[in-house]
């Protein structure tokens, strides 16, 4: 069972979205609790947990990062308003975060970021192959879990944009097969343990390849602050 460094076993609220069976069976694997976040009904639950992991899933409406609608499709608004507030409360509580594709472009959105609504077509570098090389920064969390270089999945036609990327996080893995714009393939925030991916490491089934469970167990076991701990943590705000 796995305990992160406060010694109390990890609760991780879960986002319902593409891939959530699979990520509850490697967290529940990994030694966690799941609480599952599905509406707003369910947003206070966000409090009892130690660990929040965003979901893949729908585009996000571009008013939330005060665009008008281009490329981007399929909104799920309800499902915007409630992530965006648990991406806020977790930079807020400084809570270990992951976010997966869309959890990524959402972790940017909720601190003040905006999003590619179709990089193939605003970058002009085409589509991504459903399989494709990344590299990443030095220093960096994804680094030191995947290495240099890693072969990753892709399901998206929308990105993280590193010209607008919060100044309170750093671009850490990029996609290198954009010869015009390098494609972000991975952040994280440079004072807190949040971090996305804009691969699905729960559809990587390759045990070889680190981009996989590892990834996901890495950041499970990966140290937890002090007020990440349910305990103190009642009296953040929600509704940021």
């Amino acid at each position: 069972m796995a305990k992160n460094n406060k010694g109390y076993r990890p609760i991780v609220a879960l986002t319902v979205g593409s891939g959530y069976n699979e990520i509850c069976r490697i967290m529940t694997a990994g030694g966690a609790s799941v609480i599952t976040i599905h509406n707003r009904g369910d947003l206070n639950k966000i409090r009892n947990a130690t660990h929040l992991l965003l979901s893949g899933g729908a585009d996000i409406h571009p008013s939330y990062y005060a665009q008008e609608t281009s490329y981007a499709r399929g909104f799920d608004v309800k499902r915007d308003w409630l992530e965006l507030r648990l991406a806020r409360y977790a930079i807020n509580r400084g809570m270990p975060t992951l976010g997966i594709c869309r959890g990524m472009q959402m972790l940017a959105v909720a601190d003040g970021g905006a999003l590619w609504q179709d990089f193939a077509i605003q970058c002009e570098g085409g589509a991504h192959a459903l399989q494709h090389e990344i590299r990443t920064a030095k220093h960096s969390w994804i680094r030191e879990v995947l290495g240099e270089r890693c072969i990753v999945n892709s399901f998206h036609h929308q990105a993280v944009s590193g010209i607008s990327l919060p100044k309170s996080w750093r671009a850490t893995a990029w996609s290198i097969e954009d010869k015009n714009h390098e494609i972000i393939e991975g952040m994280e925030h440079k004072s807190k343990p949040i971090v996305g991916v804009q691969f699905h490491p729960e559809y990587i089934t390759n045990d070889k390849n680190k981009a996989g469970e590892y990834l996901l167990y890495s950041w499970l076991d990966g140290d937890v602050p002090a007020t990440s701990n349910p305990a103190q943590a009642k009296t953040l705000p929600l509704f940021a």
